[in-house]
């Protein structure tokens, strides 16, 4: 994945905060820092959720820049993730950081 929009960059010292969920039934969620990318963070969540099928949501909000983005996740039985769309089409600011 190719991320071109810079409000969604990363910084080591951002505090992001990750949700992963599944068919409303949320498999992961963490808050911490030290994320360098996007890919980062969702490998980290998708490591932490373990094992799913289907369509995931990732919702990712960077507290420190402000800004907050969703993506859509397919998941098969090989346990291989791909993303439905590139993540900056469901780029949404946030003025509440």
């Amino acid at each position: 994945m190719i991320m071109s929009n810079t409000a969604t960059t990363l910084s080591r010292n951002d505090q992001i905060f990750a949700t992963l969920e599944v068919g409303g039934k949320i498999m992961a969620s963490v808050s911490k820092s030290n994320f360098t990318t996007i890919n980062d963070v969702v490998r980290f969540i998708c490591s932490i959720a373990g094992r799913f099928m289907g369509l995931a949501r990732l919702s990712i909000r960077n507290k420190t820049q402000g800004w907050t983005m969703n993506m859509a996740l397919a998941s098969r039985p090989t346990h291989t993730v791909q993303l439905t769309a590139p993540a900056s089409q469901y780029y949404q600011a946030s003025l509440f950081a």
